[in-house]
């Protein structure tokens, strides 16, 4: 059983994903986290038991199109709901890693009717600050946008040389990262020779001009009305974040579970997440 790789066409944009058929009984949309893609979902799907299921690049990510506009939470939640109104879903499950797992709960209270249920894998939300921190935010933001070049993407002299820069930037297996950089590298042609690039937009690390506030952010996970399960890592980010229980005990109906790994324990170990998914799905 394999993922095919897809287009899905929204109105200025068009967003890459992968495709999977195990059943018909759900329908699963994946969103990955910052700077990964689709493929860190592709172990995870085959096991993913009775359902259609769609793991995209989010904009600026993978094979997706970049975006014209600063890239934010509210935008990319968003993308989600348009990519499932281009798909025909009118309810679905959807299912966030990390970055994705932040966009997923504004998703959700955006269209409640359309998110029969949310699956959080280390994800709580995206991160906040007290407002007093917003001068020092814009100040930080402005400089990044006056240095067009600051973030342009190292050359690389082959994907193991990239492969071995994304170990060094997260814990994870060799095949993990692997699958990860294939799809977010592109080959260049330099006088020295062939080279690789990262194919992610490189405004996706410009500083965000702002953050949501804690009160904010807990506002939003308060409103989530579907059933919802956390799964974190043991050694991921998210246990030792002092944040992270006060804000899953804020959603009305979370089960939390804890499996060992680390941050990418769906990439890396994908069978106990597919077995809570699957059991959650199946309640």
């Amino acid at each position: 059983m394999k993922a095919q790789d897809i287009h899905i066409r929204l109105a200025d944009s068009q967003v890459a994903a992968l495709r999977l058929h195990t059943g018909a009984r759900h329908r699963i949309l994946c969103v990955h986290g910052w700077l990964d893609n689709a493929n860190s979902f592709f172990p995870l799907l085959p096991l993913l038991n009775d359902a259609e299921i769609i793991a995209i690049d989010l904009p600026g990510h993978g094979y997706s199109d970049h975006q014209k506009s600063i890239y934010s939470v509210a935008a990319s939640s968003h993308t989600v709901l348009a990519v499932a109104k281009a798909l025909g879903w009118d309810t679905f499950t959807l299912v966030g890693h990390s970055l994705g797992g932040c966009i997923a709960p504004f998703s959700t209270v955006a269209a409640p009717q359309a998110i029969d249920k949310l699956v959080l894998i280390e994800a709580a939300g995206p991160r906040s600050e007290t407002a007093d921190e917003l001068p020092e935010r814009l100040k930080n933001f402005h400089c990044d946008m006056s240095a067009p070049k600051k973030y342009q993407s190292r050359l690389f002299d082959s994907i193991e040389q990239a492969i071995a820069s994304r170990l060094r930037a997260n814990k994870m297996t060799p095949e993990s990262a692997r699958l990860i950089v294939e799809r977010q590298l592109e080959e260049v042609q330099q006088t020295s020779g062939k080279k690789w690039q990262w194919r992610f937009d490189k405004q996706l690390r410009i500083t965000s001009p702002s953050y949501f506030t804690e009160e904010q952010v807990q506002s939003v996970l308060g409103a989530i009305s579907c059933p919802t399960l956390s799964i974190l890592a043991a050694d991921g980010y998210l246990n030792d974040r002092q944040e992270t229980n006060e804000r899953l005990d804020k959603i009305p109906d979370c089960e939390v579970v804890t499996l060992p790994g680390h941050h990418h324990l769906h990439l890396d170990n994908p069978q106990p997440v597919a077995d809570e998914i699957n059991r959650f799905l199946n309640k």
